[in-house]
């Protein structure tokens, strides 16, 4: 069987690149057209959308999407990685900080924050990706990144050890702000545990284990259709007659629209779909439908952002 064009989310386990993922699911699903939206740390578990065939036109859309995590900080060290999994570079008495004390830094962690991106990350400076840097023990300053962290909850507070859920924008490093409120509490910190249970609209609760899908007989049945992939935005529908010109790309004219299909105010993106609710199209819609009435079936009314053809399977 040919692979579908779609999304799957999965929950990754720990102890495996995202990378490894898309090997898994492969060599699974007999591809090498897959993605990911956002990469997880190898000890890090929980959601990964994955990108299928086609899917994959749509990641520029999905990468960007906020995240959720919960984590757990360890204080009174430091490591060079900012996790649990490397060398540790200073141990500290943790002191005794109550919860009250605690919550008193999370302000200065909220909003538009400075992060320190860790020395051992995927980061890339001309080209070099930053943790290989690290490993051959080269000498660099990783610098400094802008980030928004939307909401910081404490879930469980034992000191040394504090958890929370944590809520950010796309590229956050979680080990960075374990680290820094460690700098800030002057006895050092680092991330012990972290799962991601959010990436935009996509909760956790809805992925399949990497196992399961694996021993699946019917791993394409956890393919999710590319409406799904951004249900935030809608859906007009294309008149059958004219999936062939949307596919080519021809110029998104009124009379290729079914009737009263489109609501907006004009500028949205929207999604072109054909009859089977296939995904033909990604396009901004620049006309307010309610105006529409008065325009020629000639007159433009969008464009385009990418023409996907969600219907379409490969030959081999």
């Amino acid at each position: 069987m040919l692979p579908k064009n779609g999304i799957i989310l999965i929950d990754k386990p720990a102890g495996m690149t995202s990378h490894d993922v898309v090997n898994h699911l492969r060599r699974k699903l007999k591809t090498r057209r897959i993605g990911h939206t956002g990469i997880l740390d190898p000890n890090a578990t929980g959601l990964l959308i994955m990108l299928i065939e086609r899917g994959t036109l749509l990641s520029s859309w999905l990468i960007g999407m906020p995240k959720r995590y919960v984590a757990r900080f360890a204080f009174g060290s430091s490591t060079d990685t900012y996790d649990a999994d490397g060398e540790i570079t200073g141990q500290f008495d943790p002191g005794q900080v109550g919860r009250e004390e605690f919550g008193k830094l999370i302000p200065r962690f909220m909003g538009e924050i400075e992060q320190k991106i860790p020395p051992y990350s995927a980061t890339k400076r001309q080209g070099k990706k930053f943790y290989k840097l690290a490993r051959k023990g080269s000498q660099f300053n990783p610098g400094l990144k802008v980030v928004e962290i939307e909401n910081i909850q404490i879930l469980d507070f034992a000191w040394p050890e504090v958890a929370f859920d944590i809520q950010c924008s796309s590229g956050t490093y979680i080990r960075s702000l374990a680290f820094q409120m460690g700098e800030e509490l002057g006895c050092g910190g680092h991330l012990k545990i972290l799962r991601r249970i959010e990436v935009g609209p996509f909760h956790l609760s809805e992925a399949v284990g990497l196992s399961d899908l694996l021993e699946s007989a019917d791993p394409f049945g956890f393919i999710r259709p590319l409406k799904e992939a951004l249900p935030m935005l809608p859906g007009v529908r294309i008149k059958e007659q004219y999936r062939g010109a949307v596919l080519g790309g021809r110029p998104l004219v009124k009379k290729f629209f079914e009737n009263d299909a489109y609501r907006g105010s004009g500028g949205e993106l929207s999604l072109l779909l054909d009859h089977d609710e296939k995904v033909l199209a990604l396009a901004r819609l620049n006309m307010n439908w309610r105006t529409a009435d008065k325009l020629s079936p000639t007159e433009i009314m969008g464009t385009y952002l990418r023409v996907i053809d969600e219907g379409h399977i490969r030959d081999k």
